[in-house]
C-alpha cells in the first residue's frame, strides 16, 4: 500500500486504489496530489457523492498504479471499511496462493497500524484491525497455519506497527495450532496486534532512542502496558482478554516483569502467549542498534538464556510449531 507522508501532507492520508475495487460500502472523496510553485495542492479526484459512484469506479480501474491517491483522514474509517471487504474478496480466490493471501492481509493491517502509531489517527481506526484478525483467521484455518509460511511475509524492520502485526500473526496462528475456540483463536490475534497501542502515548525520542535508555526513559516506557490496557477500556468494545494482555505482555513467569510483577498463572494465559511472540518477534526483526537474530538462533536463546521469563508450556509449544526446519 502507498505510505510517504510528509509534514505537508497533514490532514490527508495516501491509499491505495486496488482496495477500492468492487461496489462501495461507503463514499468518500478521493484526492490527488499537485505541486505548483512550491505548493502542495490537494485537487478533487473523485466525489463522495453515491450518484457519482459508478464514474468512481471506473476511473480507479484506469489510475490504479500509476499516481499517489489520498483522502481525508476523517474518512480512514470509512477507506479500510471498504479496503477490507475488498480483501474479504480477494481471499476468497481458490487460486491465490497461502503466502500471496497472508502478505494482502498482512499489507493492510500493516497499513492501518501505521496510521495509528505514526499518524495519530483516532483510536477508532483500530475496529478495522478486528476484521482484519477475523479475514486472518479464516485464511490460516482452512490453510492449517504455518509458521515458516508467516514469517517469510513478516517484516524483518522493527517498527512498532510491523512489530504489532507480527505478534498478531504468530498469536492467531498459536490459536490454531493449538486448537483453540474460533472466538479464542481471533480474541488471541487481535490482542496480539493491538499489546502495543499504549506507546502512542511515548515520545518518538524515547521510544525509537538508538542507544541505551536511561532509568528514567525505561520508567517511561513500563508505561506503554498500563496505558495501553486504559485506550483499549476506553473503547469500550474489546473482551477482557485482549485488555489484559496490553496490560501484562511485559510480565516475566518468574515475577521480574513489569508492571506489576505478576508470578506464573496469575499472568493472563493470552499475555503469557504474546509475550512468547513478543520477544520472538523482537529477536529476529532488525534495529539500527542491533541485527536480526535467525530463527534458530532467537528460539536458541528463548530457551537457555531467557527460559524463566517465560511459561514453560507456552514456549515449547512455540517451539514445536516452528517446525522440523529449525
Amino acid at each position: 500500500m502507498k505510505t510517504g507522508i510528509g509534514k505537508d501532507e497533514q490532514g490527508f492520508r495516501p491509499i491505495d486504489l486496488k482496495y477500492l475495487k468492487g461496489d462501495f460500502q461507503e463514499s468518500f472523496e478521493i484526492f490527488y496530489k499537485t505541486e505548483a510553485f512550491g505548493t502542495t495542492q490537494y485537487v478533487l479526484f473523485v466525489s463522495a457523492d453515491p450518484q457519482h459512484q459508478d464514474k468512481a469506479r471506473k476511473l480507479i480501474e484506469e489510475k490504479e498504479g500509476t499516481e499517489d491517491f489520498f483522502i481525508k483522514e476523517d474518512d480512514l474509517n470509512k477507506y479500510y471499511c471498504q479496503a477490507t471487504a475488498h480483501l474479504r474478496d480477494m481471499i476468497a480466490d481458490p487460486n491465490l496462493s497461502l503466502e500471496d493471501k497472508t502478505r494482502k492481509i498482512y499489507d493492510v493491517s500493516k497499513e492501518i497500524m501505521k496510521d495509528f502509531f505514526e499518524f495519530n489517527a483516532s483510536p477508532k481506526i483500530l475496529k478495522s484491525s478486528e476484521e482484519v484478525v477475523e479475514i486472518m483467521d479464516d485464511c490460516l484455518s482452512d490453510a492449517d497455519a504455518d509458521f515458516h509460511a508467516i514469517f517469510e511475509v513478516t517484516s524483518n524492520d522493527y517498527y512498532t506497527y510491523t512489530h504489532s502485526v507480527n505478534v498478531g500473526l504468530y498469536c492467531l496462528a498459536y490459536g490454531v495450532k493449538t486448537e483453540m475456540g474460533s472466538n479464542d483463536i481471533r480474541n488471541l490475534g487481535l490482542a496480539g496486534m493491538l499489546h502495543d497501542v499504549g506507546k502512542s502515548k511515548i515520545e518518538p525520542d524515547i521510544l525509537n532512542k538508538n542507544g541505551r535508555l536511561t532509568d528514567e526513559e525505561f520508567e517511561i516506557i513500563k508505561g506503554h502496558s498500563p496505558q495501553g490496557k486504559e485506550i483499549l477500556e476506553s473503547m469500550r468494545c474489546y473482551p477482557s482478554c485482549v485488555l489484559q494482555v496490553a496490560g501484562q505482555h511485559h510480565e516475566k513467569y518468574d515475577g521480574t516483569g513489569y508492571p506489576n510483577g505478576l508470578v506464573g498463572e496469575e499472568i493472563a494465559h493470552f499475555a503469557r502467549i504474546c509475550k512468547v511472540t513478543d520477544v520472538y518477534d523482537a529477536l529476529t526483526t532488525r534495529r539500527s542498534y542491533k541485527k536480526a537474530l535467525a530463527p534458530f538462533d532467537a528460539l536458541t536463546v528463548m530457551n537457555k538464556e531467557m527460559k524463566h521469563e517465560f511459561d514453560h508450556k507456552v514456549l515449547a509449544n512455540f517451539i514445536k510449531f516452528m517446525g522440523p526446519e529449525l
